[in-house]
């Protein structure tokens, strides 16, 4: 089993995006021992990558744009993928939980009363039909996605002893190879989590995992606190700034992966974007600052280390950051990534386009 090295996974929490694979939600950071799994860094799907909001702890009415990051890294593409929001916006769902918001859509495809579901805008949303119906004309398509918070959804959530009061907000994207439909939910399952949409070609035919991929998004809202994304300084390679153009590389021609030639790969966040935690109290009861790391994805070649620490509330900044990049076995193009999350939901990334000769 190779261990990650440099990254105290604890995920406080668990970074903005979280997609859903096969209606389970992939909330845990995996690490695979052996060689029969592909590594999560690799890009050789239908992949949601990651979600930005300008502003990553809102405050009530105000209006929060999101940006998603998603990529289609399959080698044959039937279907080009596409990228979609669902025309609504959770607020405030029973404990916080994100398959609750499922359960205020109607048998006939209506939104129930006083489920907590909205417009972006604050407005109705529109039904989202019955199974077997082609849901496209109602998505908002595209990366891009606006909500507006209640001016009520702090005082509208439940309150917890000892937690700064908040309101939260839940949005729903897709990436898909194909459309999109509802499809039917077992209401007598006491599986809670019951993912009523899918992706599906052109001859009505469900497609697989690797076609697409349904993740949401939270956005929290307080009174006081605030927090920005972290800020990329650069991405360094092999000892250099990575530059606008992007990289290029000769391919590998060792027979196995692990022994083509390995590049130092590197992100620097400067320090101003660590910034104080509230919520992070030390035994001196004083506030920490952020956990700061990146996550690495590529579809082409292999990295030593999918995600590094850069910044820990007690260590403070971490000095050996660097991960090593091994050039693919073809030539051809590729594309490498750097997710940079904070553990306050601040997001940011640069892809990299790689020729490789």
């Amino acid at each position: 089993m190779r261990m990650r090295t440099g990254l105290r996974v604890t995920r406080r929490s668990l970074g903005r995006l979280v997609t859903l694979g096969a209606g389970l939600a992939a909330l845990a950071v995996g690490i695979a021992c052996g060689t029969n799994f592909e590594p999560a860094s690799l890009v050789d799907s239908v992949r949601i990558l990651a979600t930005q909001a300008d502003h990553p702890y809102a405050t009530p009415g105000q209006t929060v744009s999101l940006q998603m990051l998603a990529y289609d890294g399959r080698v044959i593409q039937p279907e080009p993928m596409k990228v979609w929001w669902l025309p609504f916006v959770c607020i405030n769902p029973i404990d916080d939980l994100y398959y609750d918001c499922f359960a205020g859509l109607a048998a006939d495809g209506g939104i129930a009363p006083d489920s907590g579901l909205g417009a972006p805008d604050g407005g109705a949303p529109p039904p989202l039909l019955k199974p077997g119906v082609d849901l496209t004309p109602l998505l908002i398509e595209g990366t891009k996605f606006s909500l507006t918070l209640p001016a009520n959804i702090i005082s509208a959530h439940a309150t917890k002893p000892n937690i700064e009061p908040y309101g939260l907000a839940i949005a729903f994207n897709i990436a898909c190879a194909g459309h999109v439909e509802a499809v039917p939910v077992d209401p007598t399952s006491d599986n809670p989590i019951q993912i009523p949409i899918g992706c599906f070609d052109k001859n009505e035919i469900k497609l697989d995992p690797s076609a697409y991929v349904i993740g949401f998004t939270r956005v929290y809202a307080y009174t006081t606190w605030t927090n920005n994304n972290p800020v990329i300084q650069q991405v360094t390679f092999d000892g250099g700034a990575v530059p606008d153009s992007g990289l290029t590389v000769p391919h590998c021609t060792a027979s196995k992966l692990q022994d083509c030639q390995a590049y130092s790969l590197d992100t620097v966040v400067p320090s101003s974007s660590d910034e104080v935690d509230p919520s992070d109290l030390g035994p001196n009861g004083m506030p920490r600052n952020e956990e700061i790391w990146v996550d690495y994805f590529t579809t082409q070649g292999a990295l030593d280390d999918d995600a590094r620490l850069l910044y820990d509330p007690v260590q403070g900044q971490i000095t050996s950051t660097a991960t090593k990049y091994h050039a693919p076995q073809a030539p051809g193009p590729a594309v490498l990534w750097a997710v940079v999350h904070d553990n306050r939901d601040g997001t940011s990334w640069q892809q990299i386009p790689v020729t490789v000769q």
